[in-house]
């Protein structure tokens, strides 16, 4: 649980440097300056700078700038990020139907992850317990596992059913 100061928790400061690392990075592909990221959502590049400043706790990014900042950049880095710390898994819907092909390849996919999982586990409790190394290891194959599996789920909604 965060530590809340009249009703707000402290800016995350590894977000503002991803944040601001996507902003350098992609700036450079989409072949914008600091200064034309910031004007294109709505700021001066003072504010931006501000608002990406762990330590300028009056300064936050808005929802509406965060959106527009990943339909600029077109990285979702900073939304895994925050999903992660609520230990939760993003999953980008597929808007074209799926081909039995691209099944076959997800579920080879899947088997792997949830394999992975399992060896992970069984070498964990070899010993009777499992340690926070292991933990790690084993939560990190679970999510690439829980990953997999809604990838393929949404490919098998997407594809073209047989008429008989």
């Amino acid at each position: 649980m965060n530590d809340y100061i009249h009703n707000k928790s402290p800016k995350d400061k590894k977000l503002c440097q991803l944040i601001r690392k996507t902003i350098t990075i992609n700036r450079k592909e989409l072949g914008l300056e600091f200064d034309d990221v910031a004007f294109e959502l709505g700021l001066s590049p003072g504010t931006l700078s501000n608002k990406l400043k762990p330590s300028m706790d009056h300064s936050d990014l808005t929802i509406t700038e965060f959106i527009h900042f990943l339909e600029l950049t077109g990285s979702y880095e900073a939304l895994i990020y925050i999903a992660t710390e609520f230990d939760l898994a993003l999953i980008p819907k597929k808007q074209v139907e799926a081909k039995s092909s691209d099944i076959s390849a997800l579920v080879d996919k899947a088997n792997i992850e949830n394999s992975d999982v399992f060896r992970e586990i069984k070498k964990a409790i070899e010993d009777g317990f499992i340690d926070e190394d292991e933990q790690k290891r084993i939560l990190k194959e679970i999510d690439e596992a829980q990953t997999a599996n809604a990838e393929l789920k949404d490919s098998v909604s997407h594809l073209t059913i047989k008429e008989e």
